[in-house]
């Protein structure tokens, strides 16, 4: 039985690893021309400041528009189309549980469990088992 189900198991292992790939993500999305485009307005606006708190709006016009770019592409990235679940590794992990409980299942129970005594020994100190004498038959006299 459990040869049985160590072969079911490892057969649907193979299956669920190969079965379940993830499809291929889709291409990433190109932001080169938002990147582009942000630099080319600083540019430009950069060129008509006069003066130092000019030129920090300018930076900050900047600055926004390139963490607008930044948060897009964070976005793009973190898409279930450009990035899949794999869900292999908790379907392996099921298969794992289904095999502690086909062994669990199938581990034989001795029929007369012996009990263990403890004896009123010091903890750490080795008591000596000796044999037992055999027992003669009492004869009538």
């Amino acid at each position: 039985m459990r040869r049985i189900a160590a072969v079911l198991l490892g057969v649907a292992a193979v299956a669920v690893w190969f079965g379940m790939r993830p499809a291929a993500a889709s291409p990433t999305a190109d932001f080169a021309s938002n990147i582009d485009s942000a630099m080319a307005d600083y540019k430009a606006n950069n060129a008509s400041t006069n003066s130092a708190p000019q030129q920090q709006v300018v930076n900050g016009w900047a600055a926004k528009d390139l963490l607008e770019v930044i948060a897009r592409a964070q976005n793009a990235a973190l898409s279930p189309q450009s990035a899949p679940r794999d869900d292999r590794i908790p379907a392996e992990l099921m298969l794992c549980v289904l095999g502690l409980a086909v062994l669990a299942l199938t581990t034989p129970r001795p029929k007369n469990p012996t009990r263990v005594t403890t004896t009123s020994a010091p903890a750490g100190t080795v008591q000596p088992v000796l044999p037992r004498e055999p027992q003669t038959p009492a004869t009538p006299s």
